[in-house]
């Protein structure tokens, strides 16, 4: 689904509920590619009847399909949410919420390893920025581990940031 409906729109979270050990999550998001983030220490929800279990949201954070994912109506109830965002994105402006533009584009960023990084920053903080990743992740990083050229870049945008403002 991931895969499928990710660049429309569509967040994944995955709790982990059964308290599997660390490297066996590590295995499963390594052979399976899985982009999405899996949170551990989660509980299972109390009306939740088995494993695989699905919760789909619409935009307004309601509830719209809760079962099984091999269900037929998962992926309708998907594509329907899908539908409501796409109608609620043209509506939105640009002062934020789901639909921000970024502050910076998507480019390639390097740390200050020399490892690449291709995102687009959302925020700018003191001492961390958010990045949105190609697959839609949002994930704080510090400004700090970025190069000296993308950490300049950033106090520039910032500073027009603020005088914008």
């Amino acid at each position: 689904m991931d895969k499928k409906f990710g660049k429309k729109g569509l967040r994944i979270l995955a709790p982990e509920v059964q308290g599997s050990p660390v490297e066996s999550i590590e295995k499963l998001v390594e052979d399976h590619k899985i982009k999405y983030p899996i949170m551990e220490g989660s509980t299972m929800a109390p009306n939740m009847k088995g494993i695989p279990h699905s919760v789909v949201f619409n935009p307004a954070g309601e509830i719209v399909f809760e079962g099984h994912p091999a269900s037929p109506d998962f992926e309708k109830a998907i594509k329907t949410a899908l539908k409501d965002v796409d109608a609620e994105e043209e509506e939105e402006d640009d002062e934020g919420g789901f639909f921000a533009k970024p502050l910076i584009a998507q480019r390639t960023w390097t740390n200050d390893e020399g490892k690449p990084l291709v995102a687009a920053v959302l925020v700018i903080g003191a001492e961390k920025v958010t990045f949105k990743l190609k697959n839609g992740q949002e994930v704080p990083y510090p400004i700090a581990k970025l190069s000296e050229a993308d950490q300049k870049l950033i106090k520039e945008k910032s500073e027009a940031a603020k005088e914008d403002e």
